[in-house]
Formats: structure tokens, sequence, C-alpha cells
């Protein structure tokens, strides 16, 4: 099918291979105009942490019962292409991560989904968001219809060939980079490194003055003085440190600013806190420590999982969904990441999680060995309950009867009728 003048066909497997990010030609990609921020170890941390959580998460593929019960679909192709190999050149680690960093940054996360003769997804390649332009043409119904070009392909990209992870977005179409709106937080705090950089460099201290008692000075004498001193100061130290001789009635007046007094190590501090604040991470995992304690970090771990972790990958997998499954297929199969493991460097919560799990006999012994790496153990498939718990209507029926056998007790008739 033609749109003035543009197929719309799927990318043949060159012209996939000759993509930035693939390309044995020409220069990779590179930090370019985003270089200046990620110097910046702040905004490095925050992309860094919130792409790694995307990362370790393993994405698997479930089959869905009549009544909603999930189990691993293992014998999918789609399942190893989600959890482990998303394309011949990137683990799934890599590719999320690097997927996210591109979110975070440029505003739009994108890869081409390959698909073979029967329309089943093979590969999922990552696009450089500066390699894809969101473009609408006019079908032959007159409707507008979202296409992605791609710089080096001949034909536009269907959205249904398309997953594209959008940052914050003010329309729905293209999403805005983190560094956008931090703009100008981020350009306050590089100049602020700038600064300290020039400061230290200077040996930590401002400029003086010669002073001339009793003379004044013609403008040949003040230029000589002045050439003198520099030439003389930085061949013999080549530094800012040392000892200068002074002669006559001449003196040095030092002219000094702490950095305290011009609020520059306030303005530092300021700043991890306020591009944090773009980013949904709190100081604490930018190892900004000045104000916490170890309630602190733990209450930190649990907010951001569920303020920055959560609504990063329900949007990953809500894409993944519509995308990669069919619409017959959504209502049996369910792409989701595994966020169990977030508790695995935990153990003290790995342990009261399973230890829930197992007293509820919602988890056998042998299902919790599993996710421990521990081997199958006879009997162990077997779920238990504590016996010293019961149902509600069991509990009113066993009081009913005792409170029968106790009136029974008390009635001499009844008694002797019992006793015969």
């Amino acid at each position: 099918m033609k749109i003035f003048g543009m197929e719309i066909r799927k990318a043949s497997k060159a012209e996939t291979s000759r993509t930035t990010a693939y390309s044995a030609f020409g220069g990779r990609a590179s930090l370019s105009s985003r270089s200046k921020p990620m110097l910046l170890s702040t905004v490095y941390r925050c992309v860094d942490l919130i792409s790694d959580s995307v990362g370790v998460l393993p994405l698997k593929t479930y089959r869905l019962d009549r009544d909603g019960f999930k189990a691993e679909a293992k014998d999918m192709a789609l399942y190893d292409i989600l959890n482990n190999e998303p394309n011949e050149n990137m683990s799934r680690f890599t590719f999320f991560k690097t997927l996210m960093a591109s979110v975070l940054l440029t505003g739009n996360g994108y890869a081409y989904i390959e698909r073979d003769g029967n329309n089943k997804v093979s590969q999922l390649i990552y696009l450089p968001s500066n390699q894809v332009e969101v473009k609408f043409v006019t079908d032959s119904s007159g409707i507008l219809r979202k296409r992605y070009a791609v710089a080096g392909w001949e034909a536009l990209v269907e959205p249904k060939d398309m997953i594209h992870v959008l940052n914050f977005s003010y329309d729905g179409i293209i999403g805005v980079s983190t560094l956008t709106h931090a703009r100008q937080t981020i350009d306050i705090a590089t100049s602020t490194e700038e600064h300290a950089q020039g400061f230290f460099t200077s040996g930590a201290a401002l400029n003086g003055v010669l002073k001339v008692e009793g003379v004044r000075l013609t403008k040949e004498q003040k230029d000589q003085i002045y050439n003198t001193w520099n030439s003389h100061y930085d061949s013999v130290n080549g530094t800012t440190s040392g000892i200068a001789i002074l002669e006559g009635n001449m003196s040095y007046q030092p002219i000094s600013v702490s950095p305290r007094d011009s609020q520059f190590l306030e303005s530092r501090e300021f700043d991890v806190v306020d591009i944090c604040r773009f980013f949904s991470v709190s100081p604490v995992k930018a190892f900004d420590l000045s104000k916490s304690s170890y309630s602190t970090v733990e209450a930190t771990q649990l907010q951001y999982l569920t303020d920055t972790v959560l609504a990063v990958i329900t949007k990953i997998e809500q894409e993944l969904n519509r995308k990669l499954l069919m619409r017959p297929e959504r209502a049996s199969y369910s792409i989701e990441f595994d966020t169990r493991v977030l508790l695995r460097t935990d153990k003290a919560a790995q342990a009261s999680y399973y230890n829930t799990m197992f007293n509820l006999g919602a988890a056998t012994p042998n299902e919790i060995r599993r996710e421990v790496n521990l081997p199958r153990i006879e009997g162990g498939d077997t779920t238990f309950v504590q016996v010293n718990l019961q149902t509600l209507e069991k509990a009113i029926r066993y009081e009913d009867e005792q409170t029968d056998e106790t009136d029974s007790e008390d009635d001499p008739e009844a008694v002797r009728q019992e006793n015969g």
C-alpha cells in the first residue's frame, strides 16, 4: 500500500542492519548534545539507577486459564526473546537498559519489531531516537494515520511494528526528555561544576591587589610590573601557589571570598536535590546521605519501587502487550516483569514473603525451593496450613455444638434418657 508515494511495508534485514546502533560504517551513537548533562554525577546516577532497575527485572510471558491463573509459557518463542535475547546483538538487560536510558534522556525509546513469514515476532531491534521521526500521513480514506520514518529506510513503519515508550508527554504522541524540563537546573548545576573546577584549579583562592605606597605609577609602569609579576610567577612555579618577592614600598593584598560565603557549597547540595526531583528519585538513592538514617534508607527503597519503578515498568508492559500479542491472544497471554527479583538482595524481606506464602497455603515447599535455587525434595509438592486457623463458619458451628452439650448436662431428664 502506498500513501503519498511512500510504501508501507516491512523493513528489510539489510535496512535494519544499517541503523546507527548496529552499523559497522560511520560513527557510533554518542552522547553528543547530552554529553554535558551526563557529566553531572547526579544526572548520571539517576539515569543509571532507573535503567538498571528495569534491566534487572526478568520479563516473562504467561499463559492465562479461564479463572485468570497464570503459568509461564516457556514453550513460546516470544518467551525466550523477551526474557533472554531480544535481538542477536543484545541481552535482555542491555536492551531494556539502553531503551530506558533513551526514554529518560531523549523522551522516547524505540524498538522495531521484526517478524517472520508467519507474522510472529523474531527480534526486537533497538533504534536510537535521533534516527526515528513520527509522521502523520493521509490514507486512501482521508484519515490521518501515524507512521514512523527511520533514517536510511525507504518505507514508513506502522505503529504495530514499532515499540514506542514515551517519557512525560503533553500529547501522547511524542515524549519530552526529562533533561528538557530540568534544563535550567542542569545549566545552573553545570555552571556550578565549571566554577568548582576553576576555583580549585586556581588554588582555591581568588586574585589579589599589588599596592605601591606614595607613588603614582604611569600606565607603562603598571604594565611593566604586571608583566614582570606574571612572567616570573608562572615560569617559576607553574601554579598559583608559591612565594612572591616584592620590592621597595610594594605590598600584596589578597581578595578572598570563601566558597561558603558565596553559597557555593549550598548551591551544589541544592542541585543534587533539584535534579533528583525531576527524575522522581530520592537524594538518598543518589548517595546524598546528609539527611538520612537507616530507617530512611529502608523507607526510601520502598518509595522508589512504588513511585518510580512501578510506573516505568507498567508503561513498558502495556506497550509490549498491545504490540507483541495479537488481539485474540491478549485474553490468553500476558507479558509482565517479574518483580520478585527485587527481593533477591534483601534476605529478611525474602524470608518473610515466602514464610507468609507458605503459611497461607499459597506456595508449596518445592515452589519456594525452586525460587531460592534449591533442589526439589520428596513430598514437597503439597501445600500446608497452620492447624490453629479455621474458617469462621466452622468456628461458629463448633461453638453451637459446645453450647448444646452444656445444656444437655444441665438437664436431669436429658441425662436420664441418655443413660437409659
